[in-house]
């Protein structure tokens, strides 16, 4: 199944990381443009100036960026980026701010805390899936049948009357089979199924 993953558009998403007494601070933010994401990157860089190192990757749908700011080449916004392909995760920047402790990490291990900064950042991700979204008008034993699958399958229902029948909307994962009997009307929407949106 398609999936789109993205975070919340007004949120920045946190995190901190001590390795060998260098402080690492990751934020990752929801951006539209290449614009924003450079912005955002500038923002962090000012706020955090007495840094040693603010280095950055984002990924939209039509380009990428990366930055290693002064740490050896490929050890910084490179892994970030490459987490960012694996996630398959588009319009988003992580920034992360290196405080130096005064150790040496070497190439290995920086790339690892860089990658591991960005992936703890990124545990706040919801998972948006393509979706189809529908107008129903069921009678109450079928949506009976729809509330049991609500249980087991991605299937959320909103605006539900009762009446002589019920009507509803339902959004529901594309490989979902309701088997209401009947072809339904549909639209497409991204939709998050995962608990932090219930």
């Amino acid at each position: 199944m398609e999936t789109f993953l993205s975070v919340d558009c007004e949120k920045v998403l946190k995190n901190e990381i001590i390795e060998k007494k260098s402080r690492f601070l990751s934020f990752a933010k929801y951006v539209k443009s290449s614009v924003e994401a450079e912005e955002f990157c500038r923002e962090i860089k000012q706020t955090y100036s007495d840094a040693k190192h603010v280095v950055f990757a984002y990924r939209l749908l039509n380009t990428s960026r990366f930055s290693d700011d002064g740490e050896p080449s490929g050890t910084a916004g490179k892994p970030i980026l490459q987490l960012l392909e694996k996630m398959n995760v588009y319009n988003i920047v992580v920034v992360v701010v290196r405080y130096f402790g005064g150790i040496k990490l070497g190439a290995g291990p920086l790339l690892r805390v860089y990658s591991s900064s960005a992936k703890e950042v990124l545990n706040d991700l919801c998972v948006y899936e393509k979706c189809y979204k529908s107008k129903l008008k069921l009678t109450f034993q079928d949506f009976e049948k729809l509330l049991k699958m609500t249980l087991k399958e991605k299937v959320k229902t909103e605006n539900i009357v009762f009446s002589d029948n019920v009507s509803l909307d339902i959004i529901y994962a594309k490989n979902v089979n309701l088997n209401l009997g009947e072809e339904i009307s549909k639209t497409e929407v991204y939709y998050s199924f995962g608990d932090k949106n219930e």
